[in-house]
């Protein structure tokens, strides 16, 4: 493994298996590096990521493997996909509407992983009897 101290891309971006699962599309909104086993996209239009992820998604990506004996994407396959965007206010009024959905989401990962580093932290001391419960 390598080391990196920059971000690939800052932005909205929907990512592509391209080696071994290929239905495992994700959605990112953060700084991210991936490895070459990862296609990432990036957004040329507002409000236009959720609604591709969501379009990618819903794609049967495992049944347009091209590889043999570990399932593979190309950039060739992609590029022949053909997606229709809506219009731009169509567009605005989905992102309007799924915001606050991908904002909540957000929030509980960020709850469930500080509750992990809080498990992580308690759990060795309570089972050593260094801390104790009353009740």
């Amino acid at each position: 493994m390598r080391y990196v101290d920059t971000a690939l891309y800052n932005g909205e971006s929907v990512l592509i298996p391209r080696k071994g699962s290929l239905n495992n599309v994700l959605y990112v909104n953060k700084p991210f590096w991936t490895v070459d086993t990862m296609f990432y996209s990036k957004m040329t239009r507002p409000n236009v990521a959720k609604f591709a992820y969501f379009t990618v998604r819903d794609l049967d990506l495992a049944g347009m493997n091209v590889g043999s004996a570990v399932p593979s994407m190309t950039t060739a396959v992609l590029n022949e996909l053909e997606i229709l965007l809506p219009q731009e206010d169509i567009l605005s009024q989905f992102e309007e509407s799924v915001s606050p959905m991908f904002l909540q989401i957000q929030a509980n990962n960020a709850d469930s992983a500080n509750l992990a580093t809080l498990r992580d932290n308690l759990l060795p001391r309570l089972m050593s009897g260094e801390l104790t419960i009353d009740g």
